[in-house]
């Protein structure tokens, strides 16, 4: 039986590191987990967007690259033989006769008792700031991320932004790079306090340029980025200096086109609402990760991997009634090939 004949137990729309554990956890819950991701590789942000990228927060992992995270959670789930469907973008979700009907882009429909929704940011969009030259200059020098280290070396960089990935990129390109300057518009700060402190320190030190409150007034260059002119929003105060790369670290806004013809219930800032243990207003249908929002929320990956194993007994409950689990029980840690199981 094909994949699009089957009716599954559960669908897994993503394939982040959210997505990777809530299928790990629900093949050991005794279920054959369906993963419909959009790109033609696994592995979601970590993977796409910072494979060079430190990561320090993952539970047991000092520090770790986000390609390294994204190779050791797919070579994970893998043991449990997942099915997995590359570029199927989900275009529309029906409910029919209790079971889900997955329209794809491709012109696939998949159909399953459940769904777990994993999607994170979507599509990748980021955040501009809306600062002159910013469109100008984009793939000029100027970029949202960060794929290859090397691409820096030797350089002045600018980094704006003040979150973990402005706080971290700076420590990471502070030894590679001619010179860092990071500037953030106010002194408040999203990052962990840890890491800011970090690189506070790293100012006074004089290893980094560290900047506040500023923001980019002008960008110039002869085709690609070669000067910064940037200034204080409080005393209008303004410096310029020669820089060959912009990173702007201003995070990244989710696509809710989908989600919102989906049908799931949103918030202000288009992240799906989530109730008790993961649930959304759709009956069946579940959501993790970057996607969602409830209170108490924190968008760390740490939390990621406990919606994933609250959304997997969600799904079994759902699917089997409570305690009862799948048919098909797994047997332990055994060694698979990286490559997906197809059906």
């Amino acid at each position: 039986m094909s994949n699009t004949d089957k009716i599954h137990d559960v669908i897994i729309i993503g394939g982040g590191p959210a997505s990777l554990m809530a299928a790990f956890y629900c093949g050991t819950g005794g279920m054959k987990p369906m993963i419909l991701e959009a790109l033609d590789f696994l592995g979601g942000q970590p993977a796409a967007l910072y494979p060079e990228k430190p990561v320090y927060d993952v539970p047991g992992i000092i520090e770790c690259t986000g390609q390294e995270l994204a190779n050791k959670l797919i070579e994970q789930v893998m043991q449990i033989e997942p099915l997995v469907e590359y570029n199927q973008s989900v275009d529309e979700m029906k409910h029919v006769d209790g079971v889900w009907h997955l329209c794809c882009k491709s012109k696939k429909t998949f159909k399953s008792k459940t769904v777990i929704v994993a999607t994170g940011k979507g599509a990748f969009s980021p955040i501009k700031l809306g600062a002159p030259g910013e469109d100008e200059y984009l793939g000029k020098g100027l970029s949202y991320t960060v794929k290859s280290l090397a691409d820096f070396k030797g350089q002045d960089v600018l980094l704006v932004g003040g979150g973990d990935s402005a706080m971290d990129w700076t420590c990471t390109l502070k030894d590679l790079a001619k010179r860092v300057t990071l500037i953030h518009r106010r002194d408040g700060f999203k990052a962990h306090i840890g890491a800011v402190n970090l690189v506070k320190a790293l100012g006074q030190a004089g290893e980094i340029d560290f900047l506040i409150p500023y923001e980019i007034r002008k960008i110039e260059g002869a085709g690609k980025v070669e000067k910064v002119t940037v200034f204080n929003n409080q005393t209008n105060e303004e410096k310029s200096f020669p820089v060959q790369s912009i990173i702007i670290c201003a995070g990244f806004k989710p696509t809710v086109d989908a989600l919102k013809k989906w049908g799931l219930e949103l918030n202000e800032k288009g992240l799906i609402k989530t109730h008790e243990i993961c649930k959304t207003n759709l009956p069946g249908i579940f959501a993790i990760g970057d996607a969602t929002e409830y209170v108490g929320k924190r968008h760390l990956i740490v939390m990621e991997f406990g919606e994933a194993a609250s959304s997997a007994g969600a799904v079994s409950t759902y699917v089997y009634g409570k305690g009862k689990g799948g048919a098909e029980w797994w047997a332990g840690p055994k060694k698979k090939d990286k490559e997906a199981v197809t059906a």
